[in-house]
């Protein structure tokens, strides 16, 4: 009989312990495998993280990509202007140089025949034309010039629509002598100004013929 009770508490020690240590080790092999399943699920929310950064970085990349590329063509398309502006501009004042000249060659009789070799001006235009069409072209190409070139072509404008006044004087059937004799500065004042304005432009534009 005690040797049957002593094998039964033998038996439910050894149960027990078992029991504990099934306990034990089931609930350390449950954690574990939480553990590592928690870890693949954060390694994939990472993952998806990752690739959302990566996708809106990509997106954000060409938004600034396009807008620069447009930024760039319309700094090409007005730097185009600009340049057309100041051929345009130029043409007009070598024109109204030549146009002096040519007044001033036609009472020289030393120039006339210089004049001659390179006259082909418009004998329809004169210094009010010239007067409309220095403000026009300022007009025109008002957004590609800056505001002292523009001063420089307007002050040119009023100083020639000055010597227009001559020019009407001269127009008379019989002008008087006076005017005639004042002919030849008035044509040099209109160089002159042609001249001033095309320096004070240069210096405003930035042009330069240096390497």
């Amino acid at each position: 009989m005690d040797i049957a009770v002593t094998l039964n508490v033998l038996v439910l020690a050894c149960l027990g312990a078992i029991a504990l240590f099934g306990k034990k080790y089931l609930f350390k092999y449950v954690s574990e495998k939480a553990k590592n399943l928690a870890t693949k699920e954060d390694i994939s929310e990472i993952t998806n993280q990752i690739e959302s950064i990566k996708s809106s970085y990509a997106h954000s990349l060409e938004k600034v990509k396009s807008e620069y590329q447009v930024k760039s063509a319309l700094q090409l398309a007005f730097q185009s202007k600009c340049f057309d502006a100041l051929i345009e501009v130029n043409d007009l004042l070598v024109e109204v140089h030549l146009y002096c000249w040519k007044h001033i060659a036609e009472r020289s009789p030393n120039e006339h025949y210089v004049w001659r070799n390179v006259d082909d001006s418009d004998e329809n235009r004169h210094f009010h034309y010239y007067h409309v069409a220095i403000d026009k072209v300022t007009m025109i190409h008002s957004m590609y010039l800056t505001q002292n070139a523009k001063s420089a072509l307007h002050k040119l404008a009023d100083q020639i629509g000055i010597l227009s006044s001559m020019e009407l004087a001269l127009s008379d059937d019989d002008p008087h002598p006076a005017v005639e004799d004042s002919a030849v500065s008035g044509y040099e004042t209109g160089i002159n100004a042609v001249e001033e304005c095309r320096e004070e432009l240069t210096i405003e534009l930035f042009i330069t013929n240096e390497s």
